[in-house]
């Protein structure tokens, strides 16, 4: 299987947390009717594309350390 690049780090941190704020949007369209599902999802989301952004910035900066070299 094949490690996964910074960019595809990037682009699934993005789509997470583009899920989480299009999740608290329908959140607020439905007037919270599913608070209980939706908000703890979004939540989930956010947390996910946290922790794939931090892990593409230290790709991004092991890739760059030019002390390596």
């Amino acid at each position: 299987m094949k490690s996964w690049t910074f960019t595809t780090y990037t682009v699934a941190a993005f789509a997470c947390s583009g899920l989480a704020v299009a999740l608290l949007i329908v959140n607020a369209a439905t007037n919270s009717v599913m608070l209980s599902v939706l908000l703890p999802v979004a939540i989930v989301a956010l947390v996910a594309g946290g922790i794939l952004s931090v892990r593409a910035r230290l790709l991004r900066y092991r890739d760059r350390d030019l002390t390596k070299r």
